[in-house]
């Protein structure tokens, strides 16, 4: 009891302190930072109970699946085929990225394909958690710097070298119809069951999906949640993340910096390239494709529309539609290119 609750303090701070300097995500980076930095001083790893962890990711994807509207849905139909596109353009662009990391650093590629790939922070380290051959100390370095990266890069670009967004769209501020313990028992509902059949990262992906479903179903906006709660979830994520990483094992990943820098950028130049042609092949705008197709976090990208006026609704869609991609079916595609991998190595060692 006492480890965890100095775990939570050691967070907590750092969160604090993190918010305090402005930080991207600081109530989960300021935990990850503080917990596997004092695990470093102290030359002990702190503790952090998976049951907290499990049970804090079911208000954050309830908080992702909620600015899923009957609008997101209808824009997600109509631009389909393009999202797919997009999607499966930047996955590919990330897992070339993850190749060069592996030939480049002693890294294995299970880490490089989860650190590499831009998907959420929260969401590939929780994949790389489940999966037993994945470094979990790499996978949110590499993952830490690439959104780091894009948080910066990406709403500079929006703001300040695109041409201004010229959509007619305006996001309005609903008031909620559905009451917060409804959506509440949807979430739990969907943790649940995603977790009995077994979807990846269940307590996360059941909440998103269950509450995007039921937003449609019912024609109810969802409340938001207070803005406390949501940070006391992202210590217990951080927390989690923070007791998993040994910062002494990084002196073996010699190598990863320059090779990451690249990954970077040619993720966020074929994310560019990308946003251009689709801005030429559908109704939208320059700056609402380049936010659609950009490797960031929803959040992030979402506050970028609103200040550069791009579409709220045709963005989310995107974004939520390269999330549910990865969440869904990515797990799948690592294990079948890892098995492709392992395949020609055998061949290659029976010949030589």
């Amino acid at each position: 009891m006492k480890d965890f609750l100095f775990t939570l303090l050691v967070a907590a701070c750092g969160g604090f302190v993190l918010s305090l300097i402005n930080a991207p995500l600081p109530w989960t980076l300021g935990p990850i930072l503080a917990v596997s930095l004092t695990s470093l001083i102290l030359k002990r790893r702190l503790g952090w109970p998976l049951l907290i962890r499990n049970i804090a990711l079911i208000p954050l994807g309830y908080s992702m699946g909620r600015p899923f509207t009957v609008e997101t849905g209808q824009a997600i139909l109509s631009q389909l085929p393009f999202m797919l596109l997009a999607t499966c353009v930047t996955i590919s662009a990330g897992i070339f990225s993850a190749w060069l990391m592996f030939r480049h650093t002693k890294i294995n590629f299970t880490s490089c394909l989860l650190g590499c790939v831009p998907g959420g922070l929260s969401q590939m380290v929780i994949l790389a958690a489940e999966m037993k051959e994945a470094d979990l100390t790499a996978v949110t370095i590499m993952q830490t710097m690439r959104m780091l990266s894009v948080v910066f890069v990406i709403p500079f670009l929006a703001i300040h070298v695109l041409p201004a967004a010229n959509s007619t769209a305006h996001t309005v501020t609903m008031e909620p119809t559905g009451s917060l313990p409804a959506f509440a028992l949807v979430a739990i509902a969907g943790a649940l069951i995603g977790k009995r059949i077994k979807l990846p990262t269940a307590t996360l992906l059941g909440p998103l999906l269950f509450t995007a479903i039921f937003i449609v179903a019912s024609g109810d906006t969802a409340p938001v949640i207070p803005l406390h709660y949501l940070n006391v979830a992202q210590i217990c994520v951080g927390s989690y993340i923070g007791s998993s990483i040994d910062l002494r094992r990084i002196k073996e990943y010699h190598g990863m910096g320059p090779v990451l820098i690249g990954s970077v950028m040619l993720v966020l130049a074929v994310s560019m390239s990308m946003g251009l042609l689709l801005s030429v092949l559908t109704p939208s705008d320059i700056a609402t494709t380049f936010l659609s197709t950009a490797p960031g976090g929803l959040a992030e990208m979402g506050i970028t529309a609103l200040v550069v006026g791009a579409d709220s609704s045709t963005m989310t869609a995107y974004q939520l539609t390269r999330l549910l991609f990865i969440m869904l079916c990515y797990p799948a595609i690592v294990r079948l290119i890892l098995s492709h991998h392992r395949k020609l190595s055998r061949q290659k060692d029976q010949l030589s």
